[in-house]
């Protein structure tokens, strides 16, 4: 802060006291974050200390420093009272994540908040691992405000309170008065790239900047200048801009606000931005309107699939816009859920929403939804599948309507299925094809249950024991909306799965995302297993967004003038490391960046050229994804004839089970000779529901052929 004061200039070095190289200042206010102590402004960048930062300096006092940082960060003071006699690391996240809802993965913002601490005094760290109050600590949670638990839930229930809602300009009250439905339906889907982020700080002074009119490259200059962005991601801030009518070209390169845009700037009010944004970006005022009850992203996405099947928003395009929703107001987050305001929900009742498909439903995954509409012609978006498992869940008066959902489920998450029903037997036998020597059978029963509670009237555990051994299946499931104590605690005594029909929904959500193996997969259908099926997909998701970084690093260096002067464009992975390691909580480490490296070099993408210990980009990062999806049809394509895959010859006894081949999947009657698309092209001509992938069930197989006159012998 002394440094700062002496001079604001962000774009300089700063050397911490006793080190021994100088780090840029800005890589130093970036570790900061928004805790209280600095303000930025002007062009050059500068950084200037807030009011509470001065007056530490002018006092010293170490409490005061305390109190401004509780003010601005999450979980902070709270560290302090929770710590109470003593506590570890591991201990303190668990309280952060069970009872503040914070979505930690590692102990990485626990032990930040607790260096901070220990630094001023307020905490000791023990020789048996614990974190415990100094009696200054102590002296100063009196007089801090704390954040509770209960607190968050009062939180909840004030959001229904009425709040005033800012009368938006003229100009953008006429344009949402005069929105057609067409104009709703065209609106973009893709958010775009913007300078700084899609964030209201960034957007404001992008706009500002173009407000007296500017040329393209002095828009470029600016953006490189004060957001530290490469030239060619300037322009694409500027594409952005423009396709959400923020800016517009008045002359042959020339840009300015537009002005419904300077109307938002005038007016300084978020709401009135998402007003503008809802006009060009869409689902937008949708997703606000979606928000009536607590969601998380997920469950999110499938309500708007479900209201809006035509706009194919994905669960990444609905986290975008709940992020700018959060960030005007309108949205909060309460634990792992976001709902909306009392103001959002103001505004989302004074927009012009698009017209929704079909009959209206409050819940998707919440269960509360109508029933929905049989005999679909062609299978479901992964969201209405989940909304479909979910909703037939407590539909007790068709509990086959909650089989056929499991099965297609099971279906799409790549298992074989065998659907038996009826009273006294075995609801499905999910077979999973964990390697060419092992299959993993599991005996499924469905539960349904109108209140949504699967009581132990309801669940023979004994006749579940039976229906494995009558199947040779190695594990037993129990599915169903939800389930009382007696029959969790019973069944984790029995061994036998727990899944709540929530659960299997949310992973058929998070499956088309980040798609798992079979062999990864398992863990879902497995008790005592829900650790190992995070894991999974957590490593999954980290190795997907390490490739985006290293793509998107490599592709900045090859259009860096500096990086081109000295290394033609180059990167090694050291310099990789330095370009990503700001854009994630956990930086990404040395063999991560490798893996991402080596995948891109293989000739089948040959996206990096390797040059000695350098890696050089060879296409736009968006080139680059079309020829992974090339990949991918080409594969698909391939696969189509190939569903005996998921048949077990009669010579081959899975390792995992003692059972004889006739508990093994049955061969499919038609991988000799016939085509499996002819079978999908003929089922849905004729009307017929038919998975786009995987193994074909043996009666359409059987029906198809007696249909084309052939033998079924």
């Amino acid at each position: 802060m002394k440094d700062i004061d002496a001079d604001r200039l962000v774009d300089r070095t700063f050397t911490w006291p006793d080190a021994a190289s100088p780090v840029s200042l800005r890589q130093v206010l970036h570790y900061m974050g928004n805790c209280g102590l600095f303000t930025r402004e002007g062009r050059p960048s500068r950084v200037l200390l807030t009011p509470e930062a001065k007056r530490f300096l002018d006092t010293g006092d170490v409490d005061y420093l305390i109190a401004v940082l509780h003010a601005h960060v999450r979980f902070f003071g709270e560290t302090l009272e929770a710590s109470g006699e003593g506590l570890t690391y591991d201990e303190l996240n668990h309280i952060a994540v069970d009872s503040f809802g914070l979505n930690w993965k590692s102990l990485d913002q626990v032990r930040r908040r607790v260096h901070w601490m220990r630094g001023t005094g307020m905490v000791e760290y023990w020789t048996n691992g614990k974190i415990t109050p100094t009696k200054d600590g102590l002296a100063l949670l009196s007089r801090l405000s704390l954040v509770r638990p209960s607190d968050l839930e009062s939180q909840r229930q004030a959001a229904g309170l009425a709040a005033e809602l800012p009368e938006a300009p003229r100009l953008l009250t006429e344009r949402l008065n005069e929105v057609t439905e067409e104009e709703l339906k065209e609106r973009k889907r893709v958010l775009g790239y913007i300078a700084g982020g899609a964030n209201m700080t960034a957007l404001s002074r992008l706009v500002d900047a173009a407000a007296t009119s500017l040329s393209r490259s002095e828009f470029i200059q600016f953006s490189v200048e004060v957001f530290e962005v490469s030239k060619s991601s300037a322009e694409q801030s500027l594409n952005t801009l423009q396709g959400l009518d923020l800016v517009v070209q008045v002359g042959p390169d020339q840009f300015a606000a537009t002005d419904l845009a300077a109307g938002w700037f005038t007016s300084g009010e978020a709401v009135d931005l998402i007003r503008h944004l809802h006009l060009n970006l869409a689902m937008l005022g949708e997703t606000l309107d979606a928000l009536e009850s607590e969601s998380d992203s997920g469950t999110l996405t499938a309500i708007l699939a479900e209201r809006y099947p035509s706009s194919g928003l994905t669960r990444k395009d609905v986290t975008a816009r709940v992020a700018l929703l959060m960030e005007a107001g309108l949205a909060e987050r309460i634990g792992n859920v976001t709902r909306r305001t009392a103001v959002g929900k103001a505004l989302a009742g004074s927009l012009p929403l698009q017209q929704r498909h079909g009959a209206h439903r409050d819940s998707v995954l919440s269960g509360a939804g109508a029933v929905a509409k049989e005999g679909s012609q062609r299978l479901p978006l992964p969201e209405r599948l989940a909304a479909e498992v979910v909703n037939s869940s407590t539909d007790s008066a068709n509990y086959q309507r909650f089989e056929r959902a499991l099965a297609e489920a099971f279906r799409y998450l790549g298992a074989d299925v065998e659907v038996h029903s009826g009273p006294a037997k075995t609801d499905m036998v999910v077979t999973l094809w964990i390697s060419p020597t092992t299959r993993r059978r599991i005996a499924v029963e469905a539960k349904t249950d109108g209140a949504g509670l699967v009581t132990d009237q309801d669940v023979k555990f004994m006749r579940l024991s039976k229906h494995r051994a009558r199947h040779h299946a190695d594990h037993t499931m129990l599915i169903g909306p939800g389930f009382d104590t007696w029959v969790s605690q019973e069944a984790d005594k029995e061994g036998v799965a727990v899944l709540s029909a929530k659960q299997l929904a949310e992973a058929v959500v998070r499956h088309s995302e980040t798609p798992l193996y079979p062999h990864e997969l398992v863990a879902l259908l497995l008790a005592g297993q829900a650790d190992a099926l995070e894991r999974a997909w957590s490593k999954t998701e980290r190795r997907t967004e390490a490739l985006a970084l290293v793509v998107n690093a490599m592709w900045k260096g090859a259009n860096d003038p500096a990086d081109i002067e000295f290394g033609a464009g180059a990167l090694d992975v050291r310099d990789i490391w330095r370009e990503t390691k700001v854009l994630l909580e956990t930086p990404l480490d040395k063999k991560e960046i490798e893996e991402a490296l080596a995948f891109l070099s293989s000739p089948c993408v040959a996206g990096v050229l390797v040059r000695g210990g350098d890696h050089a980009i060879t296409a736009p990062p968006e080139l680059i994804a079309l020829r992974l999806r090339s990949l991918a049809s080409v594969i698909e394509t391939k696969a189509v004839g190939m569903d005996s895959l998921w048949s077990t010859p009669a010579n081959t006894i899975a390792a995992s089970s003692s059972s004889l081949s006739d508990g093994l999947p049955k061969p499919n009657p038609s991988s000799n000779y016939i085509e499996p698309a002819q079978v999908r092209t003929w089922a849905k001509a004729e009307g017929r529901p038919v998975n786009t992938r995987g193994r074909l069930p043996e009666s359409l197989i059987r029906e198809y052929m007696r249909a084309h006159g052939l033998s079924t012998d």
